[in-house]
């Protein structure tokens, strides 16, 4: 697509410590995420740039069943803030609502919900609703094994990552990405991979050339 961009993950043990970033023609592309954990739950990712000054803060809440409840990212020195609340339907989906504001108080809704569907574990389908525009995302996924996967507590913000990120969010590996606008044709994306010998992937591409991502691993 034109841009370049490099995440390398660092750990203590299996929690995730740092994610620093290089994302190409993006203000602040270059920088530094570093979580902190309450327990084996992620509670709060703290965002820097390239001259060490905190841009942004994501904190995390949690129901007694350890599901994300809330995400709220605040930039005091936009004096932004946008809050996600996630709801849990009876079907097994999940709703969720953005409100923004400051970063005291995020009260305006956002124009977009968004609902998250799964099978197994995995999202299958998310759906954005708005009064201007209707459109869904089907996702279809390998058997193999994800550099993410074993990372303590990012299963329970994986929606959360899911909207941020798209290719961290997941257990599996993104083989075809069906999107679906109203009143328009679905467009397709099938992505083919290249696995190491512990059937993780070294990289993932699409037959037109527009997607590819590779994954390095260290010891």
């Amino acid at each position: 697509m034109g841009q370049n961009a490099a995440y390398t993950f660092s750990y203590k043990g299996t929690q995730l410590t740092k994610v620093a970033f290089e994302i190409e023609a993006v203000a602040d592309g270059s920088g530094y995420d570093l979580y902190t954990y309450n327990g084996n739950l992620i509670a709060e990712v703290k965002t820097f740039n390239a001259a060490n000054q905190n841009t942004a803060t994501t904190t995390f809440t949690y129901n007694s069943n350890n599901q994300l409840t809330q995400a709220v990212k605040v930039q005091p020195a936009n004096n932004y803030g946008f809050k996600s609340v996630f709801t849990y339907n009876v079907d097994g989906s999940v709703t969720v609502t953005g409100f923004s504001g400051t970063p005291a108080a995020q009260t305006t809704p956002s124009a977009t919900v968004e609902k998250f569907y799964f099978h197994n574990g995995e999202v299958t389908q998310k759906e954005f609703v708005s009064n201007t525009t209707n459109f869904s995302v089907a996702y279809t996924y390998d058997n193999a094994n994800h550099p993410m996967q074993n990372v303590t507590g990012i299963n329970a913000i994986k929606l959360y990552s899911f909207i941020a990120d798209g290719l961290f969010g997941m257990q599996h590996n993104v083989t075809k990405q069906i999107t679906t606008v109203s009143g328009e044709s679905p467009t397709e994306i099938t992505m083919e991979a290249d696995y190491n010998t512990s059937n993780y992937p070294v990289a993932l591409y699409s037959a037109d050339g527009l997607y590819q991502h590779q994954f390095t691993y260290f010891k």
